[in-house]
């Protein structure tokens, strides 16, 4: 193996090493494992690419994501070598251009990235995709997420209180990773939909502000009355009555039966909720009693009109903006809305703000 480049630091046998980390700023808040020599060089072994090869630039700083710095960072949260293909899959997909990173850095909404994982390396590195799928728990789901966000903080900068001016903040912003139930969906595989093979192993990236929005519907026998009730959990997210840009449904089995059942097809899914949630655009205006609307001056943006005004207006900004994915266990009707990114809809930017995916090169 190629000598290491990264600086070496001993730490006296005195120091407590992880107070140590902690001081230096390039912990999440939580515990980090050390990244000795040998723990990274075990972690490059799970990979053929050479430590110095470069996967991305990530901003703000721009700096070089190269397969050893991304190795120091999968070491310090945690993760198995087995799982280092995955990570470095995922800071491919978010550095490579296509991915919003500088505006899901530098905001004040907690913008973070949601990673799913799809294809047979969900088995063989043993990620959840059933009960507590996007909870604690689960080595894989949770340490995997945790490295793209070390490397974000680490080698892009995106320190709080610096370049991530967070408002409040989440949970998500620590990791928010895990693997598709693709046995129990009616529907092919999110990667599938992407334009890849089912036996591919792929992770998919899409920015959110949080989540999720539990909608619970244990009552709904039909696609169009459960349907019904998830258009009701997207109306009033993010702001209350303004529109919202790509965001993710995480249908639980339960719920994704009833689509089964019905031969619902994830488009039909999608239409439906723009339909149940079409509102005239003048109920979507700021107002006194709810200024969380639209603007006069977003208005004159967009070039709405005063006769534009009884037009519909959906929540979500285009049916494609509406991300579907199965997970969780197979007892319990609920489903996750972890909304997106906020954007006009300008045609000739409609892919910006859409999920980016990334082969996971197991060689």
């Amino acid at each position: 193996m190629n000598v290491l480049r990264s600086r070496v630091i001993d730490v006296a046998d005195h120091d407590d090493v992880y107070e140590f980390m902690f001081e230096q700023g390039i912990t999440d808040g939580l515990p980090t494992v050390p990244p000795t020599r040998r723990r990274v060089e075990r972690m490059l072994s799970a990979t053929m690419h050479e430590p110095s090869a470069l996967i991305g630039r990530i901003p703000p700083n721009y700096a070089a994501a190269t397969v050893e710095k991304i190795a120091i960072n999968a070491v310090m949260a945690g993760a198995s070598p087995q799982y280092f293909p995955v990570i470095i899959a995922a800071v491919h997909a978010a550095s490579d251009g296509r991915f919003p990173l500088h505006g899901t850095i530098a905001s004040t909404d907690g913008i973070s990235p949601m990673m799913i994982v799809n294809g047979p390396v969900r088995e063989r590195i043993g990620m959840n995709w059933g009960l507590n799928a996007l909870g604690q728990g689960n080595r894989a789901n949770m340490t995997i997420g945790r490295a793209l966000r070390l490397v974000l903080r680490n080698v892009g900068g995106a320190r709080e209180g610096e370049i991530d001016q967070t408002a409040q903040g989440g949970a998500h912003k620590f990791t928010l990773t895990f693997a598709e139930h693709e046995d129990a969906s009616p529907w092919p595989p999110l990667h599938v939909e992407h334009g890849y093979e089912p036996g591919e192993n792929v992770v998919t990236l899409l920015p959110v502000i949080g989540g999720p929005r539990l909608c619970i519907d244990e009552y709904s026998r039909t696609a169009r009355a459960l349907v019904g009730s998830l258009a009701m959990g997207f109306q009033r997210i993010f702001s209350p009555n303004g529109q919202i840009g790509p965001s993710m449904l995480v249908i639980s089995p339960e719920h994704a039966d009833v689509f089964r059942r019905d031969g619902w097809s994830k488009d039909d899914v999608r239409e439906a909720i723009m339909e149940r949630t079409a509102l005239p655009i003048r109920e979507r205006l700021a107002t006194a009693q709810v200024g969380g609307g639209i603007t006069e001056a977003a208005l004159k943006r967009e070039g709405v009109t005063i006769a534009d005004l009884d037009r519909s207006m959906s929540k979500v900004s285009h049916p494609s903006h509406i991300q579907i994915a199965v997970a969780g266990a197979n007892a319990g009707k609920r489903t996750g809305i972890y909304p997106g990114i906020v954007r006009r809809m300008d045609p000739e930017h409609m892919d910006a703000f859409t999920p980016v995916s990334a082969r996971i090169d197991q060689s």
